[in-house]
């Protein structure tokens, strides 16, 4: 049975996806902004709802709070799986459309519909797993076996909502896409509560820079010493004055990385041959890469710990060790906590342990580049951007070089050296920007701060394009939006 005849055949089921209908005619600007911040309102909503059931102080080891910000999770809450289902689901769902394991028309209406049913279909059933895992894992923990369905449900429920909400504003009712404004809100918040959150934790520490740098000048200004001043600095695991400036001029180099191209002279033709540049990201892959890393590095830090946990939890075994050993020590900030072996193969691959040390840093920079280079170029192959695609692109676009023959394969050729490099200085940035930020104690992460410049530029472009076709409305007729 071909794939078309499948989506076909499941066709009954995927008319049962719940779904939000496009709008029969343009909403306006101010109408789109108000749907956009009511979707926004929503998903704060679910993110600060507790779920149901559930111990308060529950933790585990394989919550990773980097995977969280990425894909806008909020522990504990009805938020609890964020926009990871989505996420997983799309990407599944490009890879096999794109290698040809399904045979959809994207160009046909009723095949994108069905497709993207499917998707959806997919993600439900993701988030149907992914709250069973977190229940079993502990990240979650029910107060009785009774109530674990139950939160199950929950979990579940939220997982729709924000599938629904999503819908809602990539259809044409909100701005942009749903996706771009929960990972825009979940990193601003965290950036928003490493400067201003005005709360204790650990040994009483202030968890906001500004509300700690206030208590630091006062008591230096009451004790004539500069001790309470240099301790927020640079406040391990905590928001210090080295994370403010790093976040500051980090967020700086990204924009302006990102908006740097390259422009490749080519010719229209059915214009006689008209010069046009055509322009290229030096960001050419975006921040896909660095995410592919961080959810690879977790999954290997969860694989590991299991293996401490299963096998080796009095750490007894010195073989394991070498793989897996986790001790448990006393500090005064955080009291009673795990921390890996400085001598094991899993003290690599935790973020940013309590006992960091120059071998770490090195090899967590070395690390994060060569995944992250190593990601790029499969997604370059896998999701339709190598030189041989974009050739083929370009040359259905009526696209040519000078002087060079109007084919596919001689544009592919030409085009080659160019994604090669742009695909391998994306990566690279991108795994240096991430690993930099985990190190040097960046506000939202380094990954966040990727994203977070990459979504604002989007809504700004939207925003200006908005604009222009209010004032012009032939424009969507000429370019063809309409």
């Amino acid at each position: 049975m071909s794939s078309r005849r499948f989506i076909e055949a499941v066709e009954p089921v995927l008319t049962l996806m719940p779904t939000v209908p496009r709008p029969n005619r343009p909403v306006s600007l101010g109408s789109r902004l108000i749907w956009t911040f009511l979707a926004a309102t929503v998903y704060l909503l679910l993110s600060v709802t507790p779920l149901y059931g559930i111990v308060a102080s529950s933790s585990s080891p394989l919550f990773n709070p980097l995977v969280a910000i990425i894909f806008a999770s909020t522990n504990g809450t009805l938020a609890q799986l964020g926009i990871g289902p989505i996420i997983i689901a799309g990407i599944i769902m490009e890879l096999v459309a794109f290698s040809e394991l399904m045979d959809v028309d994207l160009n046909d209406p009723k095949d994108q519909a069905r497709f993207t049913a499917l998707t959806k279909l997919v993600a439900i059933v993701i988030a149907m797993f992914e709250g069973a895992f977190i229940l079993s894992t502990h990240q979650v923990v029910a107060a009785s076996p009774t109530l674990a369905f139950v939160v199950w449900l929950q979990m579940l429920f939220g997982a729709i909502i924000v599938i629904l909400l999503d819908d809602m504003v990539s259809k044409g009712w909100g701005i942009g896409s749903g996706i771009s404004l929960f990972i825009l809100i979940s990193i601003v918040r965290s950036i928003f509560q490493s400067t201003f959150l005005p709360v204790t934790v650990g040994a009483g520490e202030l968890l906001g820079i500004i509300p700690a740098l206030i208590a630091a000048i006062y008591n230096a200004a009451t004790t004539h010493a500069l001790a309470p001043l240099l301790s927020v600095v640079y406040r391990f695991n905590l928001p210090g004055l080295v994370g403010l400036v790093s976040t500051i001029v980090l967020g700086g180099f990204i924009a302006y990385v990102e908006l740097m191209e390259v422009r490749i002279p080519l010719s229209l033709v059915q214009y006689g041959g008209y010069k046009v540049s055509y322009p290229f990201k030096v960001m050419y892959v975006s921040v896909l890469p660095i995410i592919f890393t961080a959810y690879t590095v977790a999954l290997i830090y969860n694989g590991l710990y299991f293996i401490w946990a299963t096998y080796n939890p009095h750490n007894a075994n010195a073989l394991l060790n070498a793989i897996a050993c986790i001790r448990t020590v006393s500090t005064a900030r955080f009291g009673t906590i795990n921390e890996p072996c400085t001598s094991s193969l899993i003290y690599y691959f935790t973020v940013v342990p309590f006992n960091m040390t120059p071998q770490y840093v090195v090899v967590h920079i070395l690390m994060y580049i060569a995944l992250s280079i190593v990601f790029a170029y499969l997604w370059v192959n896998l999701a339709g951007l190598s030189a041989e695609d974009q050739a083929r692109t370009m040359v259905t676009s009526g696209l040519s070089i000078p002087g060079f023959r109007t084919s596919a394969r001689s544009l592919a050729m030409h085009l080659r050296r160019y994604v090669n490099s742009l695909t391998f200085t994306s990566g690279l940035l991108a795994g240096l920007i991430a690993a930099l930020g985990d190190v040097l104690g960046v506000y939202g992460t380094g990954i966040g701060l990727i994203l977070l410049v990459e979504i604002i530029i989007q809504y700004y472009t939207i925003a200006m394009q908005e604009q222009l076709f209010e004032a012009y409305p032939g424009l969507k007729r000429i370019l063809g939006v309409e």
